[in-house]
């Protein structure tokens, strides 16, 4: 069994992606725009904001406040797509419920759509065009197999979890790098079986330690996306029992510290690449 260390993955690029900004000559820049107070949403951005820092991306936070309407988070991200001076930009998410979250991001411009959520570049990734951005999050998975030299090709994926965010363009990229790909919900019948079949198999669903041993394929490779607090500990966890399932898997990423922090540095490299086109 392997930990897919995302930490030290992403520390990695990071580095790379310095040197790529110091030597392309490029000023890039993110900014970010948050509504309400949300501690989690708060956290996440201040990290994004240090992360950008460190390797010479500018840019601003932008705050709203919690009862902020559609209409005016619309008129800040107009804004922001007319400004000359910012190269990418991106929304945290969650929204606050009065807020049209698919009617946001589809206001995004796609050029400058830094987290890929825009439906624009989800279609692109489909349709297996280069310029089409992936999301932040489904193209980290995808860099931290490529950075262990997991063979993708052939193999049989299942994605458990049906977000935009997150498995429907995971679903677009595993299946450009010719994996047979399956994606379960609340309403797939037998489960269980289905994901024992799996030679990859991941998880988003945001249920702490809900899979256990008997989902999982012998030497699966495992990618755990959800991030929740055990009802038990109270320690962070992910969607599979670890200490249970890791011996039985090939690879296996960790909560925390597996897909979080790939997340992070693939909304950097996204930026870099919207500043250098």
């Amino acid at each position: 069994m392997i930990i897919l260390d995302g930490k030290t993955t992403s520390k990695k690029l990071l580095t790379n992606l310095s040197l790529e900004i110091r030597n392309s000559n490029i000023k890039p820049t993110l900014d970010i725009i948050i509504v309400g107070e949300d501690p989690s949403s708060q956290k996440y951005v201040a990290m994004k904001q240090e992360k950008a820092q460190s390797i010479g991306i500018g840019g601003s936070i932008h705050r709203l406040n919690q009862n902020s309407t559609t209409e005016e988070v619309l008129s800040l991200v107009q804004t922001l797509n007319q400004d000359q001076n910012i190269n990418a930009f991106m929304i945290q998410l969650p929204l606050p419920p009065q807020i049209d979250t698919q009617k946001v991001l589809l206001a995004i411009n796609p050029e400058k759509d830094a987290d890929g959520l825009n439906p624009c570049n989800l279609g692109l990734l489909f349709q297996k065009k280069s310029n089409g951005i992936p999301s932040a999050t489904a193209f980290g998975i995808m860099r931290l197999l490529e950075e262990y030299k997991i063979d993708i090709n052939g193999k049989n994926a299942v994605i458990i979890g049906r977000s935009p965010e997150v498995s429907i363009p995971l679903f677009a990229l595993l299946m450009a790098k010719n994996a047979t790909v399956t994606i379960c919900h609340t309403h797939t019948e037998n489960l269980k079986e289905i994901c024992s079949r799996a030679d990859i198999l991941i998880s988003s669903i945001g249920k702490p330690k809900f899979f256990g041993p008997d989902f999982v394929k012998q030497d699966a490779i495992i990618i755990d996306v959800g991030f929740a607090a055990d009802p038990v500990t109270g320690k962070t966890t992910g969607d599979f029992d670890f200490d249970k399932i890791a011996p039985k898997t090939s690879f296996i990423t960790p909560v925390p510290g597996g897909v979080g922090p790939m997340t992070v540095v693939s909304l950097l490299f996204n930026t870099v690449q919207i500043t250098k086109k």
